[in-house]
């Protein structure tokens, strides 16, 4: 992919880029707006967990409510830890959302650089993880890996957060850090909200 785009001008180079991560990721896309991002260099990159918490500024009911963590294992190993209560199913009933903000170059958040929205979220949120939503389904004790999630409480086993490197997402990305809101709704109610930060790093960065 990069040796084909070494044909390309550097702004033609973006343009390629940004809508091949659009129509490969959010092909299901209900509704959506075009990435928006500071001036990031972009290749193949690594995941570096920063935390994962709940919103503070979004009233949800909690129907599905993750309490989870990202542990420190080793110097170069991160784990995703803890539990998930649903009191419904999770499954395609529910909608999916998305909020990312990307960290500038002086430290703040540029709010709202992706927006998206898709029916299905169960469905939806398979497709994007892909082989890391079977370990992920696995380690909680779903064995057979499909929709919908059942209604239950579910104790994650320690999930290596090199798990996450095994998606269907894009392989080459802009790097930088990112601030992942992820809402799951139904009739304009929230059901869940959760943010997921994290850095997307070269691969040869050191720590």
């Amino acid at each position: 992919m990069l040796v084909w785009l070494k044909n390309f001008n550097p702004k033609m180079k973006t343009f390629l880029l940004i809508n091949l991560i659009v129509c490969v990721i959010f092909v299901n896309s209900d509704k959506g707006k075009p990435l928006s991002l500071p001036q990031l260099p972009y290749g193949l990159y690594r995941l570096k967990f920063l935390g994962i918490l709940r919103c503070e500024s979004i009233k949800s009911n909690d129907k599905i409510k993750y309490d989870v963590h990202v542990s420190k294992k080793s110097a170069n190993t991160t784990e995703v830890v803890g539990t998930v209560t649903n009191s419904i199913p999770f499954d395609d009933s529910l909608n999916l959302e998305l909020n990312m903000a990307v960290k500038d170059s002086i430290g703040g958040w540029k709010e709202n650089a992706f927006l998206y929205k898709s029916p299905k979220a169960c469905s939806t949120l398979m497709k994007f993880l892909g082989p890391a939503w079977t370990v992920l389904v696995d380690s909680a004790g779903h064995r057979n890996g499909t929709c919908p999630f059942p209604k239950g409480f579910y104790k994650l086993a320690n999930i290596d957060t090199d798990t996450f490197m095994n998606t269907n997402f894009p392989k080459s990305f802009f790097y930088g850090t990112y601030k992942f809101r992820v809402t799951y709704t139904k009739n304009n109610e929230v059901y869940t909200c959760f943010i997921i930060v994290l850095e997307v790093k070269r691969t040869w960065e050191t720590e």
